[in-house]
């Protein structure tokens, strides 16, 4: 909350995904405009981490104030990378989002695809979450499936695709009260995906109370350097 005016509720947001997940495009959806950049590609597309901010005016009323919604959303690039090694992957994700966000998170979203088969890689991606956040980074997550508009098109409908989830996913699912997302990546943001989401995430940090998850380890190593934007 912004302590001067007490009208600004700021939520940090951290985006973790593996490499073609969707990951952008999420950030993208959350904010409702397009501010990171997404298309298909043989190779990661994002690079380096990237903060954006964007206010929402009268978002809510509290105590009866009305109170603008300040989204402060990090992109990563995308974990295990092909191009470089993890190590130095998450070294640079975890400096930026120290720098971004001072005392942590307010939700996590990791970026899963709907569309291709959960393996080990997304097992490296849930140890980068606990490895910068350590175990409490569950109970402030949001699970994303992205991709989602590929597996309705198959006739596989939500429900059906979490029955017939393996196992692995299906105890990550559990492990994170089954706080889930099917992001459709042909929908338009104003009519049907970013408000919803958004409330979701809004959702997740007010049942946390709005505290933020503060990070496992100090990082010594600066990484890449991280651009910011707002709004």
């Amino acid at each position: 909350m912004d302590s001067a005016e007490q009208k600004i509720l700021d939520l940090n947001i951290l985006l973790l995904g593996r490499p073609q997940a969707g990951k952008s495009a999420t950030g993208n959806t959350i904010l409702g405009s397009v501010e990171f950049l997404s298309r298909l590609s043989p190779a990661a597309v994002t690079q380096e981490c990237r903060l954006c901010c964007k206010t929402f005016p009268g978002f809510l009323r509290r105590q009866g104030c009305e109170l603008a919604l300040r989204l402060r959303v990090l992109d990563t690039p995308a974990y295990p990378s092909c191009l470089v090694s993890s190590e130095q992957v998450k070294q640079d994700i975890m400096a930026s989002a120290e720098r971004a966000f001072v005392t942590g998170p307010h939700v996590v979203v990791l970026v899963l695809r709907a569309d291709v088969p959960f393996c080990k890689e997304d097992w490296q991606l849930i140890q980068l979450a606990e490895d910068i956040l350590g175990p409490s980074w569950r109970n402030h997550s949001l699970l994303i499936l992205s991709h989602y508009d590929r597996v309705d098109r198959a006739k596989i409908r939500g429900e059906e695709y979490l029955r017939l989830a393996p196992e692995a996913l299906q105890a990550l699912l559990e492990s994170v009260e089954h706080r889930y997302h099917f992001l459709d990546n042909s929908k338009e943001w104003l009519q049907r995906e970013g408000r919803l989401l958004m409330d979701k995430i809004f959702n997740i940090a007010r049942k946390n109370k709005y505290e933020t998850l503060p990070f496992s380890t100090n990082s010594t190593n600066l990484g890449k350097s991280m651009t910011s934007v707002s709004e």
